[in-house]
């Protein structure tokens, strides 16, 4: 046991150093689906987390237990306020506030734009002939998945895009004691923009509102259901989330269509099965590797009591390989019975804008597979060569270059990894 809490601990401090994490999932999944580190209990069997995400003994903010909050600057002061931060009646108060902005009506007026902002993203790639899937496809369309919540126009996606980058990088960032006080300056002097930004959304919203997200939240301000600071960290939220979460969940997904025999053919004649090939991409791939919970309470995990004042680190790639859960869990399947994995949380804080993604997700199949028709999709890279994310808490590729050049007119549409038959 102690050689695999050593790997274990390797792996959350060093990901780069672990290159086969699925192994390490099965081994956890077999001699250890609880694993005392100590302080942190390493939860990584399905029901187990299940439990955790449902126990009312739990808690995202590690203040709970004692612990420190991340984070010293005014973004981080923001970041604390988002949704995935809060607890309890709180949480379910402003959980409330946006849930109208997700209504089947609303989505599916979303679902068009989404679609015509893939189109128009993919059609100048495909016809440059390469492009990274990462930085020119996963990193805009989060952005206009968020502006499309938001009502914000097109035109303003490239500043937007900036802003949510700054975001998304600082929730990475280690602000301890050590924290470089230049870096602080930076960063709140990008956020110092970024939130005059949002303050002039809400004012033109206020002056004139409509059938959107923003303005249910400033009506929600002027009758005093949630102050400045909890309307803006619910902005920030919604336009920088998507761009860790779904960015890596995009490129898994073409990953997998890149690598998978069939998966094109599949998707052109049934392209309503696009989503549940993205699905079982989150699945696999688990762009949002762990989260963790403070425990306020002793909670009960099979054999093992985990005392209140612990933390649970919760690794949701691992219990999305659960065999107790999943027939071949490491087998890609989007016909698979057992759909429902933790990719997108469970729970209390299960993400809302999981039908988003999967519109967005499934938008980006049909279209290169469509695309396959005229264009031999293939990447330079193999099983050996893709270069993963070096930190823990998500799990995706750092780049996925895409080669996408017209076919000769007597081939037939093809999709392949270099190296792979």
């Amino acid at each position: 046991m102690e050689n695999l809490r050593h790997e274990l601990t390797r792996f959350i401090q060093q990901p780069a150093a672990q290159q086969d994490p699925p192994a390490l999932y099965r081994r956890l999944l077999a001699e250890a689906p609880v694993l005392d580190l100590g302080r942190v209990h390493v939860v990584s069997g399905y029901q187990e987390i299940i439990t955790v995400l449902t126990h009312p003994g739990t808690a995202v903010d590690p203040a709970t237990v004692g612990l420190p909050r991340a984070g010293s600057t005014a973004l981080a002061r923001i970041v604390n306020r988002m949704l995935p931060m809060r607890d309890g009646a709180d949480h379910t108060r402003l959980k409330r506030l946006a849930t109208t902005a997700f209504s089947a009506r609303r989505l599916e007026q979303m679902r068009t734009r989404i679609e015509n902002t893939t189109a128009r993203l993919l059609e100048p790639l495909l016809a440059g002939g390469s492009f990274d899937v990462v930085a020119d496809l996963a990193v805009p369309l989060p952005v206009a998945v968020s502006c499309a919540i938001l009502d914000i126009p097109d035109s303003e996606q490239e500043r937007v895009t900036g802003w949510a980058r700054l975001v998304a990088g600082s929730l990475l960032d280690d602000f301890g004691d050590q924290a470089d006080p230049a870096r602080i300056a930076e960063l709140d002097a990008g956020f110092d923009g970024f939130r005059r930004y949002v303050e002039e959304l809400c004012a033109a919203r206020a002056a004139a509102p409509g059938d959107d997200l923003i303005s249910r939240l400033t009506v929600a301000r002027a009758e005093g259901r949630l102050d400045d600071e909890d309307l803006l960290a619910f902005v920030v939220m919604l336009l920088a989330n998507g761009l860790e979460t779904l960015t890596s969940g995009l490129a898994l997904a073409v990953w997998q269509l890149l690598r998978a025999p069939g998966l094109a053919e599949l998707l052109r004649a049934r392209p309503d099965r696009a989503e549940a090939v993205f699905d079982e991409a989150q699945r696999l791939g688990s762009p949002v590797r762990a989260s963790a919970r403070a425990l306020t309470r002793d909670v009960t995990l099979g054999a093992t009591v985990v005392p209140a004042g612990r933390v649970a680190l919760l690794l949701y790639a691992a219990a999305n390989r659960d065999p107790r859960r999943f027939t071949d869990p490491d087998v890609f399947d989007p016909d698979r019975a057992e759909a429902r994995h933790l990719a997108f949380g469970h729970g209390p804080h299960h993400c809302l804008g999981a039908p988003l993604s999967l519109m967005a997700g499934a938008a980006v199949l049909r279209g290169l597979a469509e695309a396959g028709r005229t264009r031999e999709l293939s990447t330079p890279l193999t099983d050996g060569t893709v270069p993963w994310s070096t930190q823990f808490v998500f799990g995706g590729m750092r780049e996925l270059p895409l080669r996408c050049p017209p076919r000769a007119a007597a081939a037939g549409p093809a999709l392949a990894v270099a190296g792979r038959p």
